[in-house]
């Protein structure tokens, strides 16, 4: 009687220890379970990393609007025009330096209005053999009247920034304009071609230059 007693205790115990080990068992497969999904779920609460585009504000410079062009304006022989700022008004050419009828406005050597009196065959000819010599990028110029004087040409492109032809008439005279360094479209020539005054033929010319201060 003693004996089964004790036998079924054995068996008892044993049938607990066996219950504890699998439950063991299960609690860890079920921890390593739950590291296994809190690892994914924090993979996918992971903020994603973008790259911001940075865009340039344009500068001060780069926004400002160009200089006003000031000057006075100078008479030479028949021309009286705008000579801006840090400019210099030459008068004649390299044959007749006291030339009455054709002077440059110049910004230097490469930058410069050349303007001219010819007679009329002389312009057409001078004007014809300058187009089909400037012939890189060219196109025809509309017409368009500055200060009373309709003027017509064409313009042109090279290494100095280009630059343009034409020609015209004032008070019975033939007139024309070659520019070295400036577009038709630009503050310079359209403020220097605008202050152009030519004085008609039949007034008396005289040969060299003065000045006069333009008004405020």
């Amino acid at each position: 009687m003693k004996s089964r007693i004790i036998t079924k205790t054995s068996a008892v115990l044993m049938a607990v220890s066996i219950a504890l080990t699998f439950s063991a068992c299960g609690n860890r497969s079920s921890g390593s379970n739950k590291s296994s999904s809190q690892a994914s779920s924090s993979e996918k609460k992971k903020p994603q990393t973008t790259t911001a585009i940075v865009t340039e504000e344009p500068t001060e410079a780069e926004t400002e609007a160009p200089k006003e062009l000031t000057g006075t304006q100078q008479t030479w022989g028949i021309f009286t025009v705008l000579v801006p700022d840090d400019w210099t008004l030459r008068g004649g050419n390299f044959i007749d330096e006291e030339d009455p009828d054709t002077c440059k406005v110049m910004e230097s050597d490469f930058y410069y209005f050349e303007f001219k009196n010819e007679k009329e065959d002389t312009q057409k000819s001078q004007y014809e053999y300058n187009k089909k010599t400037y012939t890189n990028e060219q196109f025809d110029l509309p017409s368009t009247v500055l200060n009373g004087i309709e003027w017509n040409g064409f313009q042109y492109g090279n290494d100095f920034g280009g630059g343009f032809e034409l020609y015209g008439q004032s008070g019975g005279r033939f007139l024309r304009v070659s520019c070295a360094g400036f577009s038709f479209d630009s503050q310079e020539a359209q403020k220097i071609l605008s202050s152009l005054t030519v004085s008609p033929a039949e007034e008396e010319e005289e040969t060299g230059p003065s000045e006069e201060v333009s008004p405020e």
